[in-house]
């Protein structure tokens, strides 16, 4: 992927000295900003611009271009492919517009071109893009004439959006972050973002990844990438959908919408998810600076209100103030003018007119071997402190570098001078306390990530006899219907999951005998395809204690439903604490697994946490710790620790279960009643959805 960023030949297709032509743009871009490849301009009335020539097709270029840059109409752009491969050209930008956005005959192109580009192996990026820029090389592709080449810096952005992406990268650049590289993705049709995110991984010219998404591709790919890339990754995912909501059948799915699965995947990988481009903005600064190797940091200001807004950011991210050394505080009461304020962490300067003696307080604070971290808040209310200002913030950047801490530096300046700082210091700041503190937060959560990550082996579970499990499946897809309630319950008796004793009876007499065997109280459990939920319709019925209540629930069930199979009777469990523990398959990230705080209320309290799937028994405790529910769980009025530990085993089996059988669409297991410590659980109830058949 290197030639879309570092080509040493580039063929511009689509240029013409027309005066509305996009073409040229590129052309003047690539010249503007000092690439020093060939260009070969391309377009069918030949001619000249700009010195070049422009040659009428690519198979007229004097040599093969290690790039293609097309901005043709979109119904030319698969015969220019064709030519391009056919030349020897394995890379390209496509930015013509009017594929798959504008309807079927868009996506019948895009068809076209895939099969073409398959052919030839070419790779590309877009279609409908604005293209791409390397700070390094000057190769900046865009159909967009910018007015100055970007900043130069070590941040890769890769936007769906053009907009997006232009506009994330002109503020990078006047934060004093600046870019290393920016890819318009587009229609995603060739490359996506899991391939920029493998390129990106391995760069050196970048050290922090953004993405803006209003999909996700392959969900899974991207995610198993960002696991292993040792680079902090942003990313703003837009175009959140409910769609799943409205087909959910099960519990799980209900609560596993598209955007909560972006999340748990996000948290698994260690991906910082934003929800702005301000957000990502004042995120990345606070990446860019020195790691935060601890939670001590020193508050300094010019301002008393402004260091009291940062003290509560703190308390609230969970950061400490340590105390600032006694030297420190009898030197700031000396130079003090009134003397009417306290000194302390955070430490008010408002009294002190003195910019240089700021550097040294800050120094101090930096050398201080309880201190991880500075926050320093300037106000300048005078336009005279200029020249002093700006030398303060080369400065204290320098002693950030120098001690290898962060100093989150926070301008609250007029306007005027805070353009003229971003426009003449390389050095991030922030317009307020809160985005600074904020900022310093996910700086060290990404360090603690990192440290965090887990070694060694994985605590699983013993994996069930896969052919016995194939089997049912097998079985299952010949009734043309849903798994019934009974015929799930024998699958999890097949994958060793527990569950409360039960018997599938067709006539009351059955019922009678498998109550009198299991022994009372029992439930009653409506056993039919349509019934998914059996407690909205009246197809369940608990603690049944005698032989007369079970005969009248039963004839009561017989006319709930036309396609009754049968009645299912439970041994009753007394449960003091319920999980859900369910599963469905993501269309990008592919099986998750989710873990709750069980029972009927489950929808409505969305206590919930998620993962990729399959997990391992450790992951499984992970997530109960998770849930806000969590002390239900330990010890709470006299109950002992829940097995958790069974639990897990669960919610690791029903991993297994999905990761092996993509046949599965969605799977509940509520609720699962748990035990106390070393006493294990049980499934009580089950629902298994099955997709279109298929090979596993």
């Amino acid at each position: 992927m290197e030639a879309l960023f570092s080509a040493g030949s580039v063929a511009v297709i689509g240029v013409s000295a027309s005066e509305n032509n996009l073409g040229k743009n590129i052309l003047s871009n690539l010249i503007s900003f000092g690439y020093r490849g060939k260009i070969y301009p391309v377009g069918p009335r030949g001619g000249e611009i700009s010195g070049f020539r422009i040659y009428r097709s690519v198979a007229e270029l004097p040599e093969t271009p290690e790039l293609a840059v097309i901005l043709t109409p979109a119904r030319f752009v698969p015969g220019i492919l064709a030519e391009c491969g056919e030349k020897g050209t394995r890379w390209a930008v496509i930015e013509s517009g009017g594929f798959r956005e504008l309807g079927t005959e868009g996506e019948a192109l895009e068809k076209e071109m895939l099969e073409i580009t398959g052919r030839s192996g070419i790779h590309f990026v877009g279609p409908n893009c604005l293209g791409t820029a390397n700070t390094a090389s000057g190769l900046y592709t865009q159909f967009v004439t910018l007015p100055k080449p970007y900043r130069r810096g070590s941040v890769a952005v890769f936007s769906q959006s053009g907009g997006v992406g232009l506009s994330l990268a002109e503020r990078l650049c006047s934060s004093g972050v600046g870019i290393s590289k920016l890819v318009s993705m587009g229609n995603k049709l060739s490359l996506d973002e899991a391939d920029y995110l493998a390129y990106a991984a391995g760069d050196p010219e970048t050290t922090l990844i953004y993405f803006y998404l209003e999909d996700i591709k392959r969900g899974r790919v991207f995610a198993d990438a960002a696991r292993q890339c040792a680079k902090p990754i942003i990313m703003h995912k837009s175009n959140i959908s409910s769609i799943s909501r409205g087909i959910a059948q099960s519990h799980t799915a209900a609560m596993a919408a598209d955007d909560d699965v972006i999340d748990a995947a996000c948290g698994e990988c260690g991906i910082v998810r934003v929800r702005s481009v301000t957000e990502a903005i004042n995120i990345i600064k606070g990446l860019s600076l020195p790691p935060l190797n601890g939670k001590n940091l020193a508050i300094i200001s010019r301002s008393g209100g402004h260091a009291v807004v940062a003290a509560d950011v703190c308390a609230r991210c969970g950061f400490e103030l340590p105390p600032l050394g006694q030297d420190i505080l009898d030197e700031c009461k000396k130079r003090a003018r009134a003397g009417v304020i306290r000194s302390g962490n955070p430490l008010d300067l408002g009294d002190v007119f003195d910019l240089p003696f700021y550097f040294a307080v800050v120094e101090k604070a930096l050398q201080q071997n309880n201190i991880d971290g500075v926050v320093f808040i300037h106000v300048m209310p005078m336009v005279s402190e200029r020249a002093a200002t700006l030398g303060l913030v080369e400065r204290i950047s320098a002693l950030s570098v120098e001690f290898a801490k962060p100093v989150a530096l926070v301008m609250e300046v007029p306007l005027d001078e805070r353009v003229f700082i971003e426009k003449t210091t390389e050095f991030p700041f922030f317009l307020e306390p809160t985005e600074a503190v904020q900022a310093l937060s996910v700086r060290y959560k990404r360090l603690n990530l990192r440290q965090a990550a887990p070694a060694g082996s994985k605590r699983s579970v013993t994996p069930p006899a896969l052919e016995d499990i194939r089997a049912w499946f097998d079985a299952a897809e010949g009734k043309n219907r849903q798994p019934l309630l009974n015929e799930v319950l024998e699958l999890l008796d097949l994958m060793g999951i527990p569950t409360a004793e039960w018997r599938s009876c067709r006539s009351v007499e059955d019922a009678l005998e498998a109550a009198a065997s299991l022994g009372f109280p029992v439930a009653l459990k409506a056993v039919s395809a349509s019934l998914l939920h059996k407690s909205e319709r009246g197809g369940i019925a608990l603690n049944i204690r005698d032989a007369s209540s079970l005969r009248n629930q039963w004839r009561r069930m017989q006319g709930i439903s036309d396609d009754l199979e049968g009645i299912l009777v439970q041994k009753m469990i007394p449960s003091s604490r319920e999980l859900i523990v369910g599963a469905k398959r993501d269309p990008s990230f592919g099986p998750v697994v989710l873990a709750g705080i069980g029972g009927i209320m489950v929808e409505v309290m969305k206590d919930i946490s998620m993962r990729l799937a399959p997990i391992d028994i450790d992951t499984a405790l992970d997530m109960f710790g998770e849930l806000s529910g969590r002390r239900l769980l330990g010890r709470f009025r006299g109950l002992h620790e829940a097995d958790l530990e069974a639990a897990g085993r669960i919610l690791v089996q029903v991993s297994w279960l999905m990761h092996h059988f993509p046949r599965i669409r969605e799977l509940d297991l509520n609720p699962v009643s748990v035990d106390d410590e070393g006493k294990g659980v049980l499934a009580l109830d089950a629902r298994l959805l099955l997709s279109q058949p298929g090979p596993d």
